[in-house]
């Protein structure tokens, strides 16, 4: 760390010498900035590792091929100071050796902190980097009067192949007919359950008839904490979770938020807009990491509501868990210039996939969402199977990062890269 601050220090005064002395006759004038920051960030050419097997010898053979690493565009958040890419790159990428183009505001001086220490380098653009792990930048004002850090993170996909496509499985009559149920991720496979049911880190959740939370370690057998006090919260339905926090809507018409293991105390959420354009009907959420701060989740709700005139109504909540925290729940407004909104209609699913979000309702058609919510549009890649048979839809993912859809005709669907 003394070196790297030494080095910018006689840099910064060669600069200042040199530029004197060319300015003599007053032909030259610099001036030192002190702003600094991260500007732009651009993967290069990428080496990406995939296997095939001989189907006559059974032998494994890499194939090795290049991607475009400017085709995955790096985010970059200047108040959290993470830049990350929102479209993962291919399962099988090379992130050990990359090259990134990297610019600083002013000219600041870029550097990179190690992997095993708190040591600086200089950053280059033509070094090939390790981003097996998140890694600091650290870019230092011309001025030498402060610097700032920004983690980058290169985010890849965990699911085999880039071609997405359905697997059809084995019909089970015991799937068939069902309503008021869903589809939910459950250890390393998936569950159909009552529609009232919400899942949280692994547990399930649902409201009895006395209007308490109670959980299920198993899906099957269901009960209040012992010994937990429970407060009645009047609540009318779950609508959801994050991974740390429950939703539910009031009967006073207000979205409510638990934050504790039992779901036993609940809150009011704060709003940035009415109450009343919340949706009404047909709500589902969602939620996953903000790759853009520490402790937070991204949680998207959508559902149908009168006022949106055959649109959903849609509100997200960056639910960070620090103490400090003022989180509250944004609504994304209707906006009529926008022509990728995501129609109204029943029996919504709503699941994160492949780093973006899908939504499936019973007009058969799958949406996506590549703007956490903003806009949505019918993937080609992404459409059900003509032979898909069925009324009614329920979409899920697995931990294993599989698409499961199930129909009310007992068709259960394998969505998966291939």
């Amino acid at each position: 760390m003394k070196r790297v601050f030494r080095n910018l220090g006689v840099l910064l005064m060669a600069s200042i010498m040199l530029t004197s002395c060319l300015g003599d006759g007053d032909t030259e004038e610099t001036t030192l900035y002190s702003d600094v920051a991260i500007t732009s960030f651009t993967l290069g050419t990428l080496n990406r590792d995939t296997h095939t097997t001989s189907s006559t010898t059974g032998n494994d053979t890499i194939i090795r091929t290049t991607l475009t690493g400017s085709d995955y565009k790096m985010t970059i958040d200047q108040l959290g100071h993470q830049i990350f890419n929102q479209t993962p790159l291919p399962q099988g990428t090379d992130i050990k050796h990359v090259i990134c183009t990297v610019t600083s505001k002013n000219n600041g001086w870029l550097t990179l902190k190690s992997m095993t220490s708190d040591s600086l380098s200089w950053y280059s653009s033509s070094d090939s980097i390790d981003f097996s792990q998140p890694r600091t930048f650290r870019v230092f004002a011309v001025d030498n009067s402060g610097y700032r850090d920004y983690t980058v993170k290169l985010n890849v996909n965990t699911t085999e192949g880039s071609e997405f496509g359905w697997t059809k499985e084995k019909d089970d009559a015991a799937l068939a007919g069902w309503t008021a149920k869903k589809l939910v991720p459950f250890a390393d496979t998936i569950r159909l359950v009552d529609e009232g049911v919400v899942m949280r880190a692994g547990k399930g959740y649902r409201i009895n008839g006395q209007g308490y939370v109670e959980s299920s370690e198993d899906l099957e057998s269901w009960s209040l904490a012992d010994g937990v006090v429970y407060s009645n919260p009047n609540l009318k339905q779950l609508l959801g979770a994050s991974s740390k926090e429950l939703y539910a809507l009031g009967n006073d018409g207000l979205l409510k938020v638990s934050a504790d293991a039992y779901g036993k105390d609940w809150a009011n959420e704060t709003l940035d807009d009415k109450a009343s354009l919340l949706p009404a009907d047909n709500i589902a959420i969602t939620s996953w990491p903000y790759a853009s701060a520490n402790n937070t989740d991204y949680v998207l709700m959508v559902g149908n509501a009168s006022f949106a005139d055959g649109q959903t109504s849609v509100w997200r909540k960056l639910s960070c868990y620090d103490a400090e925290a003022d989180n509250k729940w944004v609504f994304m407004g209707l906006d009529d210039s926008n022509r990728y909104t995501l129609p109204a209609q029943d029996h919504l699913s709503l699941t994160c996939y492949n780093g973006h979000v899908l939504a499936l309702g019973d007009a058969k058609t799958i949406y996506e969402s590549r703007d956490q919510g903003i806009t949505w549009r019918e993937v080609s890649g992404y459409q059900l199977p003509t032979s898909v048979q069925g009324t009614q839809f329920s979409m899920t993912t697995d931990s294993q990062g599989r698409l499961w859809i199930l129909t009310n005709s007992g068709q259960l669907w394998k969505g998966s890269k291939k």
